[in-house]
């Protein structure tokens, strides 16, 4: 009976600082999608400056060095795009940058925004907002670093001390 204690005892310590290890992992990830987007913004913004790309192929030419799920939401605005249905375009992008679950709501916003004004104007226009929005990314960017730094120790360390006082109350 003292052993099966222990053993409940350990699971339940790991698992909320298991839990605790997840929630400062969305962290990280937040910064890392960040950094991402800005990434893909400056591709859009060279293949739209230099090469004269579409918007659906500055899209699908600067997506591919990403690696977390804008990868994929990024696809699949640029397959609507190709469609050409504005109405649509709208309504993919806000779905597939909403199915980013590391995000705030104001980052989705900012890349809601971005990407639905990108299409209405001429290139230099185009520069102008992905250049406006960079900036302002890169300010979330040191928001996010911030509360990272904060913030992710915190949530490992009450994930393994709920597990004890969990573990003290039982018995």
């Amino acid at each position: 009976m003292f052993i099966l204690k222990i053993i409940l005892a350990i699971i339940i310590i790991g698992i909320t600082t298991y839990l605790g290890i997840l929630k400062s992992k969305k962290l990280y990830d937040r910064e890392y999608i960040l950094r991402e987007m800005v990434s893909f913004l400056i591709g859009v913004q060279n293949e739209i400056k230099y090469c004269l790309s579409l918007l659906p192929n500055a899209y699908e030419t600067s997506r591919m060095g990403l690696k977390t799920g804008l990868k994929y939401a990024i696809g699949n605005i640029s397959l609507d795009m190709v469609k050409d249905e504005e109405f649509e375009v709208e309504r993919s992008i806000v779905n597939n940058i909403s199915k980013i679950e590391e995000l705030t709501e104001y980052d989705k916003n900012i890349f809601v925004s971005t990407l639905k004004n990108l299409g209405k104007s001429n290139v230099e226009g185009q520069i102008n907002i992905i250049q406006n929005n960079i900036s302002t990314i890169e300010n979330q960017i040191k928001e996010a670093n911030e509360i990272k730094l904060k913030n992710s120790r915190m949530y490992r360390t009450i994930g393994m001390l709920s597990g004890l006082i969990i573990v003290v109350l039982f018995v």
